[in-house]
């Protein structure tokens, strides 16, 4: 397979492994977990899946210099610690179809982002991807798109920002380094800083672990170990804004499977949305 198919495979993959979070979120809240204690127990699972993983095969792979190890950090910290935090405290005043809708301004943050710092060109023809693709997502996730804190806004923006200052960084800074490596330190950093600020009560977290074991892990693994080395491994080959556009697989995938998990219905309007 050549170079530019895979990374699209691997982009794609990355995006259907990362569509189950909603599905498998849903699972978790009802038993009583919040969206912060998800995020946290996720990355801590995955990152202590990947040292245990690492250290038994080959420790020295670790070894990657430690101004790699700060950027992984950083990516971490702001990538997804940060990300992941404005994206719910906009789900706060934001209805969750508008919140939806700001983080996916990111493949055109990320296109604009890449042209000024990396000088990366969009030919002409496929300049029209990034409108039909947000239009294709605007349909999917049409809902009643409801403010109730005005600077709810301003998280919701935040989210795309950071994520697509995490791409950016990423598609620069790893060239080179083994993605499974990579995920493990940023997965660590992410998972340390979030459980900072959510896991504050051990016997809740204990309960809830062993209550939702299952759920932990099949996210700790599927949409976090897989979707992230594979999103990282298809950076590597291709361009910033096509990795980004590609991504938006991940909410397709969500609504189909909440279709067919949850019993979920498409709209029309929906329907159009993902055929486009």
């Amino acid at each position: 397979m050549k170079t530019r198919a895979r990374g699209i495979l691997e982009i794609l993959l990355s995006g259907f492994f990362f569509g189950f979070l909603g599905v498998l979120g849903k699972s978790f809240y009802s038993s009583g977990g919040t969206p912060g204690e998800l995020l946290s127990l996720r990355f801590l699972f995955s990152g202590t899946l990947l040292w245990i993983y690492w250290l038994v095969r080959d420790p020295r792979a670790l070894l990657i210099g430690w101004r790699t190890v700060g950027r992984c950090t950083l990516l971490g910290i702001l990538g997804y610690a940060v990300f992941s935090s404005c994206f719910f405290q906009a789900l706060t005043g934001l209805s969750a179809s508008l919140t939806v809708l700001l983080l996916y301004l990111y493949p055109v943050i990320v296109a604009v982002g890449a042209w000024g710092l990396f000088g990366e060109k969009i030919r002409r023809e496929r300049l029209p991807a990034i409108p039909i693709a947000f239009l294709g997502l605007l349909t999917l996730v049409w809902g009643d798109f409801e403010v109730s804190r005005q600077s709810a806004l301003l998280f919701g923006l935040g989210s795309a920002v950071f994520y697509s200052i995490y791409i950016l960084a990423s598609s620069r800074w790893l060239v080179g380094v083994n993605p499974l490596v990579s995920v493990t330190y940023i997965q660590t950093a992410a998972g340390v800083v979030l459980a900072a600020m959510n896991l504050r009560d051990a016997r809740h977290v204990v309960s809830l672990v062993g209550n939702t074991w299952l759920v932990l892990a099949t996210v700790a693994v599927v949409s976090s170990l897989f979707a992230m080395s594979l999103f990282l491994a298809g950076l590597q080959k291709l361009k910033s804004w096509e990795a980004s556009i590609l991504r938006l697989a991940e909410p397709l995938t969500g609504v189909i499977a909440a279709m067919v998990l949850l019993g979920d219905r498409l709209t029309n309007l929906q329907i159009f949305g993902a055929v486009a």
